[in-house]
């Protein structure tokens, strides 16, 4: 049997009876209901209370006019879908059709109208309306059909869906054991049949949490409301955090039947906000300091006992040579037991071929998990009783090693343990490790980074500082034996009162500082030369002896001016090197000269020479001011001068220079001193044998040299 389609309403809005019954008439052969109002505010409460197929709207009336009554409709939304027509017979001109249609209206009929144009337009308001209703009836019914059809599929298939959710679902009795559940309760009770006497949900509960939820099963039998809460379930081999949801349910007036319960797994869930939280927090403190020390420090105390019972901290120690690993920190969950820890690495360090160890982590850079640390591993790792007895007291189960590594770099090794039985590290705790691991290595190469920029700048400003000293010295150098050069010329030119004796004084003392001046310029044409790559030496069969007394003879003036007594111990000395004669003297001379100005009058200066196997080694010793120790590293550096060196004068080159022809001989040089007050020893050794070909200047010598000028000169002119 068909169904009758439905009767629409159509809305019919006038301010004048006789237009209402017009259009009741014009309208009646469509048979559909036919709701009459005679002002918009009465359209609109008539609205509120139907559907309507489509409203016939009077456009002059008072108060409210069809514009803004249509401008009402179509705010509203449940009303704003229902056609519009407009009907007037005032309004005909564009502006005001125009109106209507921006108001919303389908249509704009002018008066007097064609009834049968008007039925016709209605018609196909009222036919899509129909339309619309039995497509809503038809849907109705379909989806009755279907709720009836999961009804008739009843419990069976409620329990299929039941078997097929993630969630663990059961009903239980008040004493708590379960008449039924779904397959993923089963499989978190290991198969347990269900309804078997003595079985209860609570037997998956971890013991330490078992108590707490039976008093949370009893609250929700007694106020009848639903109980929630965070708990481990599963088994002693992998407990994993569930939600767990206990409904309780009425059997028959106030008794409860049971309850139903859920158990949704979000070990997961925990573990990423865990991982979240951890990695957060550890980033915090590893950008707070640029002391890695002291944020290694922290780091461990951040993962214990979040992620471990103890953590250690072994870092590349290159300050202390014949050690690989530096232990920096150590935090444990018993403060007592982080020193017992730190005594494990005094006492056991780590060596290249631990079977299972950091150095192998840090060698390979490779992780290392272990998920259970048995006995029988143990005994494998120890070297002896007393290790195996520490690592007992710390507690050893379950380890992870990870390095930290960065720029294709172990830096160290991060070492997580959990010392009970309580927990075993998986998979996913390893990559928690390496992340923290990474994130502790970009930290420390930042800090060291940071350490290397700072020792580059304090040795940038060192390079500034004996730049400028250097000008200063080299400016007062040069300018006070010109000074008496220009004022004894002077005298010399406009004086005729000068007898014999001035003039011949005032000759010598230009002569003097005429010496010392071309003695600064050939120190500096010499690092100029060595600079440049093109100081060449005249390799020839040299008479060390001669070279020795030619130095000594050439300094002896001046010590014999200063009141010091030069002593020579040569007698012994007879070979012949292959060396530029004129080099080495200078080098023998600078030696002389520098330990007669620093030795006080009445002191001693002397020159030794002996034979050691294939070399000749001279010796330079004084009985003068000394050289602290903290300056000994710097004696040959360019350009330095320790605060008694500046007091004597001179640019700071004499033994720099000394060093390089020495280096260019084969040879090598050294000094000794005790500290201020106890005098020098500078000892030359030059091969008997081996020479530099000739006219080829020492690499390294002049490479050193040439970056050290060029710094100061790129920093001012000289």
């Amino acid at each position: 049997m068909r169904e009758a389609p439905p009767v629409a309403s159509i809305l019919l809005v006038d301010d004048h009876p006789a237009n209402l019954l017009a259009l009741e008439v014009a309208l009646e052969p469509l048979g559909q209901r036919l709701v009459t109002a005679r002002s918009g505010a009465e359209a609109l409460r008539k609205l509120a209370d139907e559907d309507f197929a489509a409203v016939l709207l009077d456009v002059q009336m008072p108060e409210l006019d069809g514009y803004q009554t249509a401008r009402l409709i179509k705010a509203q939304e449940h009303t704003r879908h229902i056609p519009l027509l407009f009907l007037t017979a005032i309004h005909r001109d564009e502006r005001q059709v125009l109106r209507g249609y921006a108001q919303g209206a389908v249509d704009y009929l002018l008066k007097p109208f064609d009834p049968d144009v008007l039925r016709a337009k209605v018609s196909t308001f009222v036919e899509l309306y129909v339309r619309g209703e039995q497509l809503r009836a038809r849907e109705a019914r379909l989806r009755q059909q279907e709720r009836e059809l999961l009804v008739r599929q009843g419990e069976a298939h409620a329990r299929a869906l039941l078997d097929a959710m993630p969630q663990a679902v059961w009903a239980a009795r008040p004493d708590g054991s379960q008449p039924w559940c779904n397959a993923t309760w089963a499989a978190l009770m290991e198969g347990s049949k269900t309804g078997e006497a003595g079985t209860s949900f609570l037997d998956t509960v971890h013991p330490e949490e078992r108590e707490l939820v039976r008093a949370g099963l009893h609250e929700a039998l007694r106020s009848g409301r639903s109980w929630e809460g965070q708990h481990r379930m599963g088994r002693p081999e992998g407990w994993r955090w569930h939600r767990l949801r206990i409904i309780p349910q009425l059997s028959s007036g106030e008794a409860w039947s049971g309850f139903l319960c859920a158990a949704t797994d979000i070990d997961d869930e925990r573990r990423t906000q865990q991982v979240s939280q951890i990695l957060s927090h550890a980033s915090v403190v590893l950008s707070s300091s640029l002391d890695f020390h002291a944020t290694l420090a922290r780091l461990a105390q951040l993962a214990v006992p979040r992620f471990a019972d103890w953590c250690a901290v072994d870092v590349v120690d290159s300050e202390r040579p014949g050690t690989k690993l530096s232990r920096v920190a150590v935090a444990h969950v018993e403060s007592i037991k982080a020193e017992r820890v730190l005594e494990l690495h005094q006492r056991y360090p780590p060596q290249e071929d631990d079977a299972s160890g950091v150095a192998r982590v840090l060698a390979s850079g490779v992780p290392e998990l272990l998920p259970e640390v048995p006995d029988t591993l143990l005994r494998r790792i120890v070297r002896d009783a007393e290790h195996l007895a520490l690592l007992r007291e710390v507690g050893f189960q379950s380890c992870i090693r990870v390095p930290m590594r960065t720029r294709e770099r172990n830096l160290g090794v991060l070492t997580f343990v959990i010392s009970g039985k309580r927990h075993r590290y998986d998979r996913r705790d390893l990559a928690l490790a390496e992340e923290l691991g990474r994130r502790a290595a970009v930290a420390m190469d930042n800090a060291l980074l940071y350490l290397d920029a700072q020792r580059a700048q304090r040795e940038a400003q060192e390079a500034n500082r004996l730049k400028d000293e250097f000008l200063a010295t080299l400016s007062h150098e040069l300018r006070t034996p010109l000074t008496s050069i220009l004022g004894w010329t002077q005298m010399l030119l406009r004086r005729e009162d000068l007898g014999e004796s001035g003039r011949r004084r005032g000759l010598e003392t230009i002569e003097r500082n005429a010496r010392v001046q071309r003695q600064l310029v050939e120190d500096l044409l010499d690092v100029s030369r060595i600079t440049a790559g093109k100081l060449s030496l005249d390799f020839k069969e040299v008479p060390l002896r001669e070279v020795a007394d030619a130095a000594l003879e050439s300094v002896r003036p001046t010590a014999e001016a200063r009141g010091v007594v030069l002593q020579a111990g040569l007698e012994h000395l007879s070979d012949s090197v292959l060396a530029d004669a004129t080099r080495l003297q200078q080098v023998l001379w600078n030696l002389l000269t520098n330990a007669i100005k620093f030795t006080e009058r009445g002191g001693c200066v002397s020159l030794d020479a002996c034979r050691e196997g294939g070399a000749v080694e001279f010796t330079v010793r004084d009985t003068g001011k000394g050289i602290p120790r903290e300056f000994l590293p710097h004696v040959f550096e360019r350009f330095r001068q320790a605060e008694i060196g500046r007091e004597q004068g001179g640019l700071g080159l004499g033994l720099a220079i000394v060093r390089h022809l020495v280096e260019l001989h084969g040879g090598s040089v050294g000094v000794h001193s005790d500290g201020p007050g106890t005098g020098a020893t500078f000892k030359v050794r030059l091969p008997l044998r081996a020479a530099p070909e000739a006219g080829v200047v020492a690499p390294r010598a002049s490479e050193e040299l040439a970056a050290s000028v060029s710094t100061l000169l790129s920093q001012g002119s000289c």
